[in-house]
């Protein structure tokens, strides 16, 4: 009868909980990767958009809707 089998720590759960404590951390930074990634590729697509709308980068926008006088509101309510 061997009684070495007994006493033996076993393993292989530790491995396993390792093993799954990696592959979340490189999910979570792939993830986070892919984030950045998602984010300059849609400040590109806005930039391009915008100089094709007129504007370059450096350069202000402008409001197209006119924002109303002080004295305007005031003709309103009466």
């Amino acid at each position: 009868m061997k009684l070495t089998q007994l006493f033996r720590r076993d393993r292989t759960v530790i491995k396993r909980a390792d093993a799954q404590d990696q592959a979340e951390k490189i999910l979570a930074e792939s993830l986070r990767l892919l984030s950045q990634v998602c984010t300059k590729v849609a400040d590109l697509i806005e930039t391009q958009r915008l100089e094709r709308a007129g504007y370059s980068n450096n350069a202000y926008l402008q409001r197209l809707d006119n924002p109303p006088k002080p004295g305007d509101a005031e003709h309103k309510k009466e």
